[in-house]
């Protein structure tokens, strides 16, 4: 009796369940459409596949003069027509303003076939395995069909004026279709602080306008209309905080006099310059590529100064001069030149593209040679090799590379020497941030706080509008890694990989604040407090996103939490008490078990410091020192108590037993 009835009601509870569940997926049927929030940071497939958790608001913060970005989707339950979307006003909680409307821009999310997969040594690395459609681009299109059962990705761009006025902004995403309208709330939080305009990071995209003719008609032969678009990529680099652009030697040209003299035409360089120079963000001019590889390309032994193409004066006809001739008379001219426009300290020079092992010892000739004839030239190369002491300035090793040959890398640095690091899809091995459409997103964004984690000041990537034949429909080997927009006749569409880039690049630009607001504080305090190093806490900080060259959290709720942090400490420096606190190992390291730390820093007269509950003395002009333990949970909590406020900082670390 008692199993007969235990078996009916496990019956019941049965039937029950397929009941509501029944109900449930009609009760979806009859609703058009979903609509949810997501991070910024993810994908989202067409398909459904793996889509992320929903949320049922958009909250995203920021800063004046800032980007931000975040994202919706749709999810169709029936089929449906005429889907477009509306942004309401952001309008602030307690004050009588609102976002300008401008400000305020969404975009579907395009997809484009990737057939086989990136190459990578760990398929953890990949987002989703190939054949697929990958999201990347941000469509312009104002209303889609959506097919039942189909996902679409809202991306939105927020660009937060100088002017705004801090605090609370409300407003809402409209979806509307032919069946119904739905609507999501969006929330902005704009914190007191802004965005500086100048770049502290120095970023390059290669570009090429050899692709004028096929995607935006225009013939070279056509001056107007040709620079008319060079301005539109100008810009729209400059809105994504690149501020270095490539011109090509070849624009100047020569002629040469019966008499031999050589005479140089700067014009067409000059103008091509000053399109880019315009836009009031540039800050470095890259040109040069004076020596190529001979036979064999890249693998070639030899690197080899190239020939230019000179005019007879008298005859018109156009002769080859070789290199070696031609340059001790034109890079003198080139420096000059540079020198009475103003531009010689910005700008940077090639020599040869990834010189290797294999060759690298002619491209010290080559580099050696070039510093000779015009040794105001700061060289720049993207690099295969450590072999560049005293024959370089600006050194740019491929991502792999730079952790592969670290500590002599990192010794140049020491050195003097600048250091920065490029990144090329396919051709990087191991599990570095990549661009590829089908790594994560996030890794797009998460290069830049490498940069600052390892004090890289500069990023180099060769492909800014590197095109195949249909780069929508067919983007072939490099996976859209050879572009970071897509074209139209009148212009450009940018990609998802170049909204997060600009992300990163902000948020490169959030640490530097925190590094200069740190920096000045110093300044202000005697020499003994010349031990307090200003980027040291935003290396600390941004540690916990990036942990080395190739272990990083790809966490979107992380890095938006770090981020958060930023923020809150830069506030906190501006109350009372003032306080800057370092250890020795810097914080979230990994140290031994019952070691001890060193901390030590500034805090302003007349406060009280207590560390790990013992008290910590303070001389006179505000320096203490110390070594302490760690708490049982492996951190270091200083409370800081003066008459007009006090705080807790708290410094966590990871230990070995």
């Amino acid at each position: 009796m008692y199993k007969s009835k235990n078996a009916f009601n496990s019956w019941l509870i049965f039937s029950i369940s397929i009941i509501s569940l029944c109900f449930f997926h009609n009760t979806l049927l009859a609703v058009p459409f979903e609509c949810f929030a997501v991070s910024d940071l993810i994908r989202v497939f067409e398909d459904g596949y793996n889509c992320p958790e929903p949320q049922d608001s958009i909250d995203i913060f920021g800063m004046r003069n800032e980007y931000v970005s975040a994202q919706c989707v749709i999810k169709a339950n029936q089929d449906l027509q005429n889907v477009t979307v509306t942004l309401s006003p952001l309008k602030h909680t307690t004050l009588s303003t609102s976002l300008p409307s401008k400000t305020l821009k969404w975009n579907f999310v395009g997809s484009i076939p990737i057939e086989e997969n990136t190459p990578k040594y760990r398929k953890t690395d990949l987002i989703r395995a190939a054949p697929a459609q990958f999201p990347d681009f941000l469509a312009e299109d104002n209303e889609v069909f959506m097919k039942k059962g189909n996902y679409k990705a809202v991306y939105l761009t927020i660009k937060i004026p100088r002017s705004t006025m801090a605090g609370d902004y409300k407003g809402q995403v409209t979806i509307k279709t032919d069946k119904a309208d739905m609507s999501l709330p969006l929330q902005l939080r704009i914190y007191p602080l802004t965005l500086p305009d100048e770049r502290h990071l120095m970023v390059t995209e290669w570009y090429t306008t050899g692709y004028f003719k096929k995607f935006h008609d225009i013939d070279a032969s056509d001056s107007q209309r040709f620079y008319n678009m060079l301005r539109i990529y100008a810009e729209n680099m400059a809105e994504h905080r690149q501020n270095v652009f490539r011109v090509s030697l070849d624009l100047i040209t020569c002629i040469k006099a019966d008499n031999g003299n050589l005479k140089f035409n700067f014009s067409k360089f000059d103008k091509w310059a000053e399109t880019f120079l315009e836009t009031g963000y540039m800050d470095l001019l890259e040109t040069g590529f004076v020596a190529r590889f001979g036979e064999g390309g890249w693998s070639s032994k030899e690197i080899l100064l190239r020939d230019f193409r000179v005019q007879m004066e008298s005859t018109g006809k156009r002769i080859t001069i070789p290199g070696k001739e031609f340059l001790p008379k034109f890079l003198p001219a080139l420096e000059n030149h540079l020198r009475e426009k103003g531009w010689l300290e910005k700008t940077v020079f090639h020599i040869a593209d990834e010189p290797s092992n294999h060759n690298v010892m002619r491209w010290r000739q080559a580099s050696e040679f070039v510093h000779s004839c015009a040794p105001a030239l700061r060289r720049m190369d993207a690099i295969e090799t450590t072999h560049c002491f005293d024959r370089l300035e600006i050194w740019v090793p491929k991502l792999d590379h730079l952790a592969t040959w670290y500590n002599v890398f990192k010794r140049a640095q020491n050195q003097g020497y600048e250091l920065w690091f490029y990144t090329v899809g396919i051709f990087q091995k191991g599990s570095y941030p990549n661009k590829t459409v089908d790594v994560p997103l996030i890794e797009s964004r998460i290069l830049h706080w490498l940069n600052y984690r390892f004090g890289l000041k500069g990023y180099l990537h060769w492909g800014f509008n590197h095109w195949t034949d249909d780069p929508f429909a067919a983007p072939g080997r490099h996976r859209g890694d050879g572009w970071h927009i897509y074209p139209k006749k009148d212009g450009l569409i940018n990609s998802l990989r170049w909204e997060q880039m600009r992300n990163g690049i902000q948020d490169y630009e959030y640490l530097w604040m925190l590094e200069d607001k740190i920096r000045k504080i110093k300044a202000g305090l005697g020499e003994r407090l010349s031990i307090i190093e200003p980027s040291r806490r935003g290396i600390e900080i941004a540690s916990q996103v990036v942990k080395t060259l190739d272990i990083y959290d790809k966490n979107p709720d992380k890095l938006y939490n770090v981020k958060k942090q930023i923020i809150d400490e830069l506030l906190d420096l501006d109350t009372t008490p003032k306080i800057i606190v370092q250890t020795n190992p810097i914080e979230h390291s990994t140290v031994a078990n019952d070691c001890a730390i060193d901390i030590f820093g500034w805090a302003e007269p007349a406060t009280k410091v207590v560390v790990n509950g013992r008290n910590l003395p303070l001389s006179d002009d505000g320096l203490f020192m110390e070594n302490v333990s760690l708490s049982r949970d492996h951190k270091i909590v200083l409370e800081a108590e003066h008459e007009r406020g006090k705080k807790t900082i708290v410094r966590s670390f990871e230990v070995l037993y």
